[in-house]
């Protein structure tokens, strides 16, 4: 099935295919996947669950909002099953996003107000 892939390590957005759950596990590099909560044009952001618990990561910005390691965007249908993005192309997604490369995360001002710093 399409899905977008935004590689914030690599700084591309690519177009390809995903065949379930694991291999979207595959894809961002994670153990646990969520679904991050903001939408683009009705797609869903997959991320990883674990990508602020570290010390450091690679970041992107999507609009107005900071999302951290890499990301797949799909719809889902009315049953909730994944399906390819709608409403959304690539070229629009690629204008929409800023990669911000190598960041520190605070874990003191995570919960707080969460911000990134650059890595030194």
């Amino acid at each position: 099935m399409k899905t977008y892939f935004i590689d914030a390590i690599n700084e591309l957005i690519i177009e390809t295919d995903v065949k379930g759950y694991e291999h979207k596990k595959e894809l961002i590099k994670c153990n646990y996947l969520e679904l991050y909560p903001y939408q683009v044009k009705g797609n869903d952001i997959w991320t990883d669950e674990e990508a602020n618990l570290q010390n450091y990561n690679y970041f992107f910005q999507l609009d107005d909002v900071i999302v951290s390691g890499n990301a797949l965007i799909m719809s889902c249908d009315e049953e909730g099953e994944s399906i390819p993005p709608k409403n959304l192309t690539l070229e629009e997604l690629k204008k929409r996003v800023t990669f911000m490369g190598k960041r520190y995360i605070d874990h003191d001002k995570l919960y707080d107000n969460f911000t990134v710093e650059e890595w030194k």
